[in-house]
């Protein structure tokens, strides 16, 4: 089947107007995360006091902003977790004899409970910054890393074990260098099933919120800001109208990040799968469709390179 080349994004087809208005709030967006990067980058060296000063509040109003704060967290985890999974995965792919350490040390980590990793790790993480609210960030987000991290360098790892022998023969052709190889087409293949795991433990993260932000340490238990801790002392006080607030909060919560966030990058992903029936017969059945206004931004870049077309019009056929 002949390559055919993609349509001209839906951006550049908009009216001015409406490519005004996107421009505004996307403006708008970026300027506001600086912003609150910035007030909660300065809470971060504030001594654990300040959370017994300033407690977790059942007030619906605080919701936004605990939200904000969780799926930050959440995001930072994620990072973590890609940064863990080309590292880990990589190694554990390309040299058979760590493959034969780190593939069952992996089996084992995902098959720890998470609190089994909470009680073991927390008072490290609070040693890192004795006495400040940073200690108990790390122990939290390192808490979601460990929900998300495993499933993510599984299906790395197995990505890489799976690239097509012809592919691979072509890299040679072509003779890329070992780094040119592993950016333009080990990862271009395996970022369709990486970018779904990656929802998928963001998925995960919310069902360990609870444990991460409402931390015991000793007799006491510290309650960073968040969703999760909202819900902690919800069911303390056993207020089912909070629970049912903080529901609807996480609900919206995920909208919100799955239209800004994962549906452009599995529209993005796409461009990397077999193309086995049309765009827009996909974007129907998955519903992305939305999810193309990130050609916009993809565009202008010239990633993954020349080679990286080169397998997916390979790919493509």
């Amino acid at each position: 089947m002949p390559y055919l080349a993609s349509p001209a994004p839906i951006a550049a087809r908009r009216p001015p107007a409406a490519r005004k208005i996107w421009d505004f709030l996307a403006i708008a967006l970026v300027f506001g995360f600086i912003l609150f990067l910035g007030e909660t980058s300065a809470s971060l060296i504030e001594p654990l006091s300040e959370l017994r000063l300033a407690p977790v509040s059942l007030d619906p109003t605080s919701l936004p902003w605990y939200a904000a704060r969780t799926i930050l967290r959440m995001l930072a985890a994620l990072a973590l977790s890609l940064l863990f999974t080309f590292g880990y995965a990589t190694l554990a792919a390309k040299s058979r004899r760590a493959e034969l350490i780190l593939i069952p040390l992996l089996d084992i980590l995902q098959s720890v409970p998470i609190l089994g990793f909470i009680s073991i790790t927390v008072v490290f993480f609070m040693s890192l910054a004795p006495g400040k609210v940073l200690g108990a960030e790390f122990a939290a987000v390192f808490a979601i890393f460990t929900s998300q991290a495993w499933n993510m360098a599984f299906s790395f790892y197995q990505s890489l074990r799976t690239v097509p022998r012809d592919l691979d023969e072509a890299a040679r052709s072509m003779r890329l260098s070992p780094w040119m190889k592993f950016w333009r087409l080990e990862v271009p293949f395996a970022v369709p099933g990486l970018v779904w795991n990656m929802m998928m433990s963001m998925s995960g993260g919310w069902f360990f919120v609870v444990a991460s932000e409402a931390i015991g340490v000793g007799s006491t238990t510290v309650m960073l800001p968040g969703i999760g801790s909202y819900i902690a002392l919800a069911i303390q006080q056993k207020d089912l109208g909070a629970i049912c607030w903080a529901i609807a909060t996480m609900a919206i919560a995920i909208l919100i990040y799955d239209q800004l966030l994962f549906r452009p990058l599995v529209a993005w992903a796409d461009r990397f799968r077999p193309e086995q029936q049309s765009a827009a017969d996909r974007d129907r059945q998955r519903g992305v469709g939305t999810g193309r206004r990130a050609d916009r931004v993809a565009g202008g870049s010239d990633a993954p390179g020349a080679a990286g077309r080169a397998v997916s019009r390979r790919l493509s056929r």
